[in-house]
Parts: C-alpha cells; sequence; structure tokens
C-alpha cells in the first residue's frame, strides 16, 4: 500500500537532482576552461544557448529518461539515462605549446566528448564522488546539430549513458541499508562486514567465506 506523502518529503527524497549536481559538479573540475552547467532535459539544445547564453565551448548536463528497476523483495532501483550536450564553436585557444591557434568546431567537440568518454570510463571518475550509483553503461558520442546550426557558426554534440541509483523504497524487509558499489560493480552495503562476522559467531554457515560455521 501507498501512503500520503507531503510534497517536500518527496523532494527531499528526489534521486536524480543530487546525481545531476554531482556530475555538474565534477565535470566542472575536470573540464578547466569549459562552461559546465545542468540542463532542465530532453530539449532543443539551441534554444538552451539562446536563453541562458552559454558560451561555447560548454557542456550542458541532463536527463532523458528515468525508469524503475523491480527488485525480488519488492525495492526497486532507478535506471536514468544521461546527456551531456557538447557545444562549439570555431575557437581560439592557447594550446601551451605554440601560444594561441584557431581551431575547428569540430576539432573541439571531439576533444571535449572524447574526454567525458574517458571520464565515464575511469573506475575513480565514473561514480562522481558519491554513493549509491552503479558505473555507467551505453556509452555514447554523436553529433547533434543542424544545418541552421551549422550556418550560425555553431555545432552541437552529444554524449549519453545510463546510470543507475541503488536501493531505493522499501522492500519486504524495508528500507534497503545505503551502500556503495564496488570496483567489480557489486554493491558493498553498510554494515554488511559486520552482520557476517555476528552469523559467523552464531555458527552459521556463510557461502563464499574462508571459514564457513558449522550451522545447527
Amino acid at each position: 500500500m501507498i501512503e500520503p506523502v507531503p510534497l517536500a518529503d518527496l523532494i527531499a527524497a528526489d534521486p536524480i537532482s543530487p546525481v545531476k549536481a554531482a556530475i555538474v559538479a565534477r565535470l566542472k573540475a575536470l573540464l578547466p576552461g569549459v562552461m559546465v552547467q545542468p540542463h532542465p532535459g530532453k530539449v532543443d539544445i539551441s534554444d538552451i544557448v539562446a536563453k541562458t547564453v552559454m558560451p561555447a565551448p560548454g557542456v550542458a548536463v541532463g536527463w532523458s529518461k528515468a525508469r524503475i528497476v523491480p527488485m525480488a523483495d519488492g525495492g526497486w532501483h532507478a535506471a536514468i539515462d544521461w546527456t551531456a550536450y557538447v557545444v562549439t564553436s570555431d575557437d581560439v585557444i592557447d594550446d601551451g605549446v605554440v601560444g594561441k591557434r584557431r581551431f575547428e568546431r569540430d576539432q573541439v567537440a571531439n576533444a571535449i566528448g572524447l574526454r567525458l568518454l574517458k571520464i565515464l570510463g575511469d573506475p575513480d571518475e565514473q561514480l562522481w564522488q558519491i554513493a549509491g550509483i552503479t558505473p555507467p553503461e551505453a556509452t555514447d558520442f554523436k553529433p547533434f546539430f543542424t544545418v541552421k546550426d551549422v550556418a550560425q557558426g555553431m555545432a552541437y554534440y552529444a554524449v549519453t549513458w545510463r546510470q543507475t541509483v541503488v536501493a531505493l523504497g522499501a522492500g519486504l524487509w524495508g528500507d534497503l541499508p545505503t551502500g556503495q558499489v564496488t570496483e567489480d560493480g557489486t554493491i558493498q552495503f553498510d554494515g554488511e562486514d559486520e552482520m557476517i562476522a555476528a552469523m559467523k559467531a552464531a555458527g552459521f554457515g556463510i557461502p563464499g567465506s574462508d571459514d564457513q560455521g558449522s550451522g545447527s
């Protein structure tokens, strides 16, 4: 049964906004010289640039789809499709070697887009320094612009991926404990080691442990 929940509590429990904020914050740190900001979602990127005056080169981060992943115990995860729109134009950039050079918009986009793919594939960065999220999957980098955009001297590309926010909702045994996703993609729940130690002390055999108890 679903009980009434005040809107303020629903907003506080929103699993998407904190992840988006973490992604934006981390990309700002990893992409110096590139304007990184959130955007509302799956909209016309040309309108975003016109309304927010986001300068090129820039990256606008949002999500386009979220779906429920039900668990056997009645709990659920949220699988979220993310998009980072890369906005570029022909630009003059100091390359640090020969000084200022002019780069074509596609060169700038390729550099930023491939950098984003590298970040998404890096075990130390892909979780955005937050807990309770799985590594990215279905990563992609593709052009996202029209002839009109080209005529205006702009080019837009999209980096897309999916990440799952885990352990949401109450299952048959109540709210799931918080935890962290390990490097191999499994979930290490808080207090799990202590629970296993207590079960061993009580004489229960733990599958996969080094010293299984005798059981009763």
